[in-house]
């Protein structure tokens, strides 16, 4: 039987991704499994530095921890304590880079982000992750 004992979830404030977390919480709880909560928050760009730059990381920061609060709580109510991943970049590039890199199991992600400029038939950051991923990928719609 095949068993996923480390799960990289990637959280944005979309449908799609409020979905996907519905079958992390049956895997986290049915399989054991340990979930890992990813958010990205946007490039910052490299003229923008100092105290200003510092700034907008700690907001952007402030802004994921309350994101991803409510999905940390639902997994420590099943007795599962989450990893709370908050990086810096492109969403396609974060994810695959965190899961290429943390020796995960599975990733399980919404076909769809908070952009509506995605691609025709999947969201951008999807694609890139079901091309260059290691594991496999649960896409959730």
């Amino acid at each position: 039987m095949l068993t996923f004992k480390k799960i990289l979830v990637p959280i944005d404030d979309s449908e799609h991704s409020k979905h996907a977390f519905r079958y992390v919480l049956g895997l986290a709880q049915t399989q054991g499994a340990h979930v890992a909560l990813l958010h990205c928050y946007s490039h910052i760009p490299m003229l923008v530095g100092g105290g200003a730059r510092e700034g907008l990381v700690h907001e952007y920061v402030q802004k994921a921890e309350k994101l991803l609060a409510p999905y940390a709580k639902k997994l420590r109510e099943i007795g599962s304590e989450p990893a709370l991943i908050i990086k810096e970049g492109h969403p396609g590039d974060v994810i695959i880079g965190e899961a290429n890199g943390g020796d995960y199991d599975l990733i399980v992600m919404g076909s769809h982000g908070r952009s509506d400029l995605g691609g025709l038939l999947m969201g951008s950051a999807a694609h890139a992750v079901l091309s260059e991923a290691n594991c496999p990928v649960l896409l959730i719609r």
